[in-house]
């Protein structure tokens, strides 16, 4: 006891564990080696300080001793802390009491409390050191980015939390928040990742609204964490939907599945699984799968229609050693699924769905590769496809096999050539359906639906579809390409100092097929039939080319302002290409059967490509104009900077082999960038030659013979002028709005997802579209403004027609107030009159909340959304009142004309 007066005695810090002990009866004297705790007795030493004084209480008989702690007082026991500004020490019952002093203003030395990841504060506190339980009156505490208010909080010794009277929030303004989670029962396990309650009622600000539900789990952590998906509700033209619930699976910390469904009230239903996994260093990869049946119009209706819609995405990268790697891009999507099911206006705007699968296995010592591919390619307005597999390729890097092993000196002429090779087997299927009306009048109209997978099994299918009997075109290909490249430092004619890189090269190829075809008139059918004809055929071709380039400049002592000299740097490239004529009968690469009108024609034997002879002269020249821009720094030295200004290229070639119209057309193009905000380009090209003024066919005349003073005559002519400005951010401090954020309740996949690994596209997650369906991007009220504008202006001339084109793209992004943000994207194409696809979207930052409003409109898929939702990431699918895109055209067309 004369410890403990000793201690009172000096308002400073008083920490020594022998005078805790002696203050608490029965505590030993060495905590580091303490036995058991018995009934009554403490297992470790009790700290304790207090800035004014320390009273202690002598009780009378059958009473208990008391000292209390006044002025930021602190008691210290374990991994539990308790601070206020008086606190009450029961010894008889092992037992701290804490209370803050009561003001005008509120109170000072509120009581806070700590144990392990649990921080409290409340009005009064209790906790008993010897139980290591406690309880708060009025608290107030925090988890991760959520608050919670309770009447009283029960604390228990593994740190779980009993709250009665609870209010959960993540707002930071506790004490009057926009909305809460009121239940009269919560309870926060220890490691506080959920909090479970009773009966639960959401209240905007003390308001209660009837969302109620019997029990609840809301999770209290961000992080990865196996539980429900909340739906997302709305209209469209299949009915009134619940769409997107299901259930998150976090089976590892290297995968995670997750099972979403949808369900519309006039029978229409969807399944979408997802398996994601990732594996830093070694592999990631996501795959979707995602099927519908959609019924639309009403049941009974005679044009009701079924339509079954399937879509499989698979994403995967994977480094299986240092010199072998695996890369999948799977996208087996239907046009009824892009058209009608998806949300994303990139998929509804797709023309093309393109697929790959790709083995690579290196040797570099030998510098050798090999590869296996799997390629994949739909046109979905035509319903063609090209399917390759397998599609094997190997390569050796070049050699040169008449090299020295050792040993200085010039090297000889010989010595240069290199050589190298490379292998393709390829298997290709093509499917090129027929148009409908010639199916129609062959008076097979089912054969409009088959589809290019169906074809695929069914080579009956494929008949009927394509009209033709082989669906593939199995070929190897050998090529070996000889080269040799040498520097000239001198003409030998002039003798005159000039340097010049001079290349020469040969190439060979042979491709192997495994069938031939015949062709004749068949005058009973009066067509043309095609007989294919089983057997091994080597097509074998060559050509040699002979190239030199040059790089020169030219230096004018020109200064402008602190622009100094201009360096105009000039590169021609000229190359001259000859290979024989294969279509020769001495080749046997061609036949020539007779037609209907009794004239031969020539056909290629082979679904290959057969040359004629060609003997083509090219050349180019580049040319880049640059200068310095000279500038001093704080301590005044100069400093240049190299700035291009101008580069701009144009070339031709020449034909010798040709009959007639020997020159190709001229083109040019020139590109610039000022002050890094403006991007300028142009291309074209000109013809020599002139045309038919009736029919617009060219002729083998010269258009200066024509018309005197104009050489050539432009065929093409596009400029585009791009520009993105944006005002400079306001810090970190500013509110956002990242409407592309991915935490559904309580942890599905997402836009910046750790799972995702290098490689992935988010993009591929089907839910992401439904967060941002204008394909805008988010809201980030940091930047007040940005603008990019996009201008192109062109002209294209075919025979006697002229196709102008002038179109101006604009995308925006203005806050109008600091909680309030436009964005849009939209534009004008002047030769239609008409403007282009619009989309446009109104975001409000309400604190706690954010808003986002898009809508589309313009076009073929104008629609509109609706979404307000919590910020936190952690509740932002739960509470969220959501109108998802919906198709406006019938409600708002006729506003515009449509």
């Amino acid at each position: 006891m004369l410890a403990l007066l000793c201690a009172a005695a000096a308002p400073a810090r008083a920490q020594a564990a022998d005078s805790a002990q002696a203050a608490l009866p029965g505590a030993p004297a060495d905590s580091a080696q303490a036995p058991p705790r018995a009934e009554g007795r403490l297992d470790k030493p009790v700290e304790f300080s207090s800035s004014d004084s320390l009273i202690i209480r002598l009780g009378k008989e059958g009473e208990s001793d008391e000292a209390t702690l006044y002025r930021e007082a602190k008691v210290v026991y374990g991994d539990a802390s308790l601070g206020a500004h008086a606190i009450d020490i029961l010894f008889g019952l092992n037992e701290l009491r804490a209370r803050g002093l009561p003001v005008d203003t509120g109170m000072v030395g509120r009581p806070q409390f700590s144990q392990g990841e649990s921080r409290f504060s409340g009005v009064r506190l209790a906790y008993n050191l010897e139980t290591e339980r406690g309880r708060v009156v009025e608290a107030r505490t925090r988890v991760e980015d959520g608050f919670i208010k309770g009447g009283v909080v029960k604390v228990d010794a593994d740190s779980t939390l009993y709250i009665q009277g609870g209010a959960y929030t993540t707002c930071s303004c506790i004490e009057d928040p926009s909305y809460t989670l009121r239940a009269d029962r919560m309870k926060i396990v220890g490691g506080g990742e959920w909090i479970y309650t009773g009966p639960i009622q959401l209240f905007l600000f003390n308001i209660p609204t009837p969302l109620w539900l019997p029990f609840g789990f809301l999770p209290a952590r961000e992080g990865r964490r196996s539980g429900p998906l909340p739906p997302n509700y709305g209209e469209d033209e299949r009915g009134f939907f619940l769409r997107d619930w299901g259930w998150y699976w976090a089976v590892s910390p290297y995968m995670d599945v997750q099972l979403q469904g949808g369900l519309w009230s006039r029978g229409s239903w969807q399944v979408r699984p997802q398996y994601r996994y990732n594996r830093r260093y070694h592999y990631s990869g996501i795959l979707n799968v995602d099927y519908s049946r959609s019924h639309r119009g009403e049941r009974g209706d005679p044009d009701r229609t079924t339509v079954n819609s399937a879509a499989i995405r698979w994403n995967h990268s994977q480094t299986l050693s240092p010199t072998a790697n695996f890369n999948s891009n799977v996208n087996l999507t239907s046009s009824s699924y892009l058209r009608t099911v998806s949300q994303s206006y990139n998929d509804r705007v797709r023309q093309t769905v393109e697929s790959s699968v790709r083995y690579n296995k290196r040797w570099p010592s030998g510098g050798r590769s090999l590869s296996f591919d799997l390629n994949q390619r739909q046109i979905l307005a035509t319903g063609e496809a090209t399917l390759s597999f397998p599609n094997l390729s190997f390569s050796q890097a070049s050699v040169t096999p008449f090299a020295r092993g050792g040993g200085g000196g010039r090297p000889r002429w010989y010595e240069l050539v290199s050589l190298s090779y490379s292998s393709q087997l390829q298997n290709r299927y093509t499917f090129s359906p027929l148009p409908a009306d010639t199916l129609i009048a062959r008076g097979d109209p089912e054969a409009t639906g088959i589809a290019w997978y169906d074809a695929l099994f069914s080579p009956a299918d494929y008949r009927r579809a394509t009209g033709l009997r082989a669906p593939f075109d199995l070929r190897a290909t050998h090529n070996v390409p000889v080269s040799a490249s040498f520097n000239v430092n001198r003409l030998p004619v002039i003798n005159r100092t000039f340097r010049m890189n001079v290349g020469v090269s040969v190439s060979y190829n042979e491709e192997w097929h495994t069938r031939t075809q015949r062709r004749f008139f068949d005058s009973a059918a009066n067509r043309v039939q095609t007989v294919d004809v089983p057997g091994f055929f080597a097509l074998r071709q060559f050509s040699s080319a002979l190239s030199a380039n040059t790089t020169f400049y030219g230096m004018f002592p020109l200064r402008v302002g602190r622009f100094e000299g201009l360096r105009h740097t000039v590169r021609p490239n000229a190359s001259l290409s000859f290979a024989p004529d294969f279509t020769g009968g001495f080749w046997g690469y061609t036949r020539e059967y007779v037609n209907a009108q009794g004239a031969p024609e020539i056909y290629n034997i082979v679904n290959a490509g057969v040359p004629s002879r060609q003997a083509i002269a090219s050349f180019r020249v580049d040319n880049v104009f640059e200068t310095k821009a000279a500038s001093e720094d704080t301590t005044g030295t100069a400093q240049r900077r190299t700035l291009q200004l101008l580069n701009a290229d144009y070339g031709a070639s020449y034909n010798f082999a040709a009959d007639s119209l020997r020159w190709s057309e001229l083109t040019f193009g020139a590109r610039t960038n000022i002050g890094q905000r403006f991007d300028f380009s142009l291309r074209g090209a000109l013809s020599p030659y002139a045309q038919d003024a009736a029919t617009g066919r060219l002729l083998n005349r010269y258009l200066l013979s024509v018309r005197r003073f104009r050489p050539a005559r432009l065929t093409r002519f596009d400029v585009t002028a791009r520009t993105s400005l944006r005002s400079g951010g306001r810090g970190a401090t500013a509110p956002t709005a990242p409407l592309r954020g991915s935490a559904a309740f309580p942890a599905p996949p997402g836009y910046g997802d750790p799972m995702l690994g290098p490689g992935m596209n988010a993009g591929m997650y089907p839910g992401g579209a439904a967060y941002d369906p204008t394909g805008l991007g988010g809201a980030d009220f940091r930047i007040p403004w940005s603008l990019g504008l996009d201008f192109s202006l062109g002209v294209t001339r075919t025979g006697i027609r002229s196709f102008p084109r002038a179109v101006l793209n604009s995308t925006f992004d203005f806050n109008l107030t600091p909680r309030w943000k436009v964005q849009g994207r939209s534009g004008y194409d002047f030769s239609e009159g008409e403007l282009v696809t619009t989309t446009l979207a109104l975001f409000r930052d309400f604190e706690c909340w954010e808003m986002a409003f898009n809508w589309t409109p313009f076009g073929l898929y104008q629609s509109y959304s609706f979404d307000l939702h919590v910020k936190s990431g952690k509740l932002r699918d739960l509470l969220r009142l959501r109108q998802p895109s919906s198709d406006i055209r019938g409600r708002f067309g006729d506003a515009f004309g449509r």
